[in-house]
């Protein structure tokens, strides 16, 4: 089991570390002023990144996947804040369901009482200008709003090199970009 985690993982950052770009874009880039909203009301997605790099996670209430790993999530979510990275893990839903089911979903299904995501208010365009191919679907963007490269589907975020490659990719200490 062990050496089947550590293949699957292995296997995970190969494919991030060699994924060729998806788009070439920054931060002024149109599709950053799409909106997304959460309790607080809307925003556009360049409001909701405190700075770059940054990670950006699509998931829906729908992916079975996405149930799986939204737990592992909270708990790198709440690591990166406690390292001064909050506002660079940005979570958005693609569902076309009221802002509300999605936070009941997360605290009352999967019991997440800190976990924090946006939703798209137009999940269609946003699904589109991410190119976003599968559910989930995770971005790695640099500190100019390029995006470096993306994983489709679901990842272990508890395993040690995942999360030390993705909060060394936040901390600026980045080896997608030179494929290393």
């Amino acid at each position: 089991m062990r050496a089947h985690k550590f293949f699957l993982t292995s296997l995970i950052l190969a494919v991030w570390a060699f994924a060729s770009p998806v788009s070439a874009a920054s931060f002024e880039d149109p599709k950053y002023s799409l909106e997304v909203k959460d309790e607080a009301g809307t925003k556009t997605l360049r409001d909701a990144f405190t700075k770059g790099p940054a990670i950006l996670h699509f998931w829906a209430t729908w992916c079975p996947n996405c149930r799986v790993e939204l737990p592992a999530m909270e708990r790198f979510e709440d690591e990166l804040k406690a390292q001064g990275l909050d506002g660079q893990f940005v979570v958005v839903a693609l569902e076309d369901v009221p802002y509300g089911r999605i936070q009941s979903f997360l605290q009352d299904r999967l019991e997440l009482e800190r976990f924090t995501s946006y939703q798209a208010v137009d999940m269609q365009a946003v699904g589109t200008a991410f190119q976003v191919a599968a559910m989930p679907y995770t971005l790695f963007i640099d500190e100019n709003g390029d995006v470096l490269g993306g994983i489709p589907g679901s990842l272990e975020w508890d395993a040690p090199q995942i999360k030390e490659t993705f909060i060394g990719h936040l901390q600026g200490k980045d080896t997608i970009a030179s494929g290393n």
